[in-house]
């Protein structure tokens, strides 16, 4: 049995008509029907029932797709381990990191593990989670940092961390006094929050914590960084949600000169790791141990 056998065979079983296939494979009919009772006869039982005008599984048939499937992802996958090597990208991995993530975690993490995987390169980029996903699907990418909810059939999806979300709030605010607010108490406020194209996983956070405070923001401007925005809340365009090390971070370097308070209400933000499935690579599952470990360690 060869590898071509079963590309023909699962080619037949998802077209279920022998003339589609042939043309998707570019060869000939009757060949490609020689090919299939060919293999028929190796595995010695019928795997296809066919007559002129219809083609079906055998039972036989359906289970030996399955099979069929996975033996060639993995040849492809070996293929694609050999074309690395040969491109010298057998020792690099290649993370992604959503817009406004941890950096000292991610910076933790890859530190932690070339001291393990020293002869690995890690490769980090700033991706927006759509071009994230597309390239984990496609192997440019071994590993990606992003904020839930997220969820993808062909990835593996950890939540390995979460913190709460807290207010920014401009110099004058009625509510600054307040040692605790309600999300809900900013109800009437203007909302300054990043655009959905650039950070959508965070954008979707925000909405729906402020819809489960039982009110829909009213949006007054949007900024794709968060130098802009928290400069935008100091100048009293409106309010803003965010994450508390990131907001203290701005607060000591006195680029926001409004205190903030955490909300009273169960806001918060999650942090997703994502990884192909059964990668078979077992430093991509030590980098997202590592990676685990560290966003745990981020003060909350």
């Amino acid at each position: 049995m060869e590898l071509r056998h079963l590309r023909y065979f699962v080619a037949v079983a998802e077209a279920l008509h022998f003339g589609q296939a042939a043309a998707r494979l570019r060869i000939a009919q009757p060949s490609l029907s020689h090919q299939i009772r060919q293999l028929e006869a190796e595995v010695q039982t019928t795997l296809l029932n066919r007559t002129k005008r219809h083609v079906e599984l055998t039972e036989a048939g359906r289970l030996f797709l399955q099979e069929s499937r996975e033996i060639l992802a993995r040849a492809d996958r070996a293929a694609l381990i050999a074309r690395r090597a040969a491109r010298g990208e057998a020792g690099r991995l290649r993370v992604g990191v959503g817009f406004c993530m941890d950096q000292a975690a991610i910076t933790a993490a890859v530190t932690a593990f070339h001291l393990r995987h020293g002869s690995i390169r890690v490769d980090v980029q700033t991706v927006a989670v759509p071009l994230q996903i597309a390239a984990l699907r496609d192997d440019r990418l071994d590993v990606g940092f992003v904020r839930a909810p997220m969820s993808d059939p062909a990835l593996e999806t950890q939540i390995v961390a979460s913190e709460p979300l807290v207010a920014a709030l401009p110099a004058r605010h009625r509510l600054l006094g307040k040692k605790k607010i309600a999300l809900a108490g900013l109800a009437n406020d203007a909302f300054l929050i990043v655009p959905r194209d650039a950070v959508p996983v965070f954008h979707d956070a925000v909405l729906r914590a402020c819809r489960e405070a039982g009110f829909v923001p009213h949006v007054l401007h949007e900024a794709d960084q968060l130098p802009m925005l928290l400069g935008m809340v100091a100048a009293g365009h409106g309010v803003a949600l965010g994450r508390l090390p990131l907001l203290r971070d701005a607060l000591a370097s006195g680029e926001l000169v409004a205190p903030f308070k955490r909300s009273a209400d169960p806001a918060r933000a999650y942090y997703v790791i994502l990884s192909k499935h059964s990668g078979g690579r077992p430093e991509v599952a030590d980098f997202v141990a590592w990676l685990r470990e560290e966003a745990k360690k981020e003060p909350r």
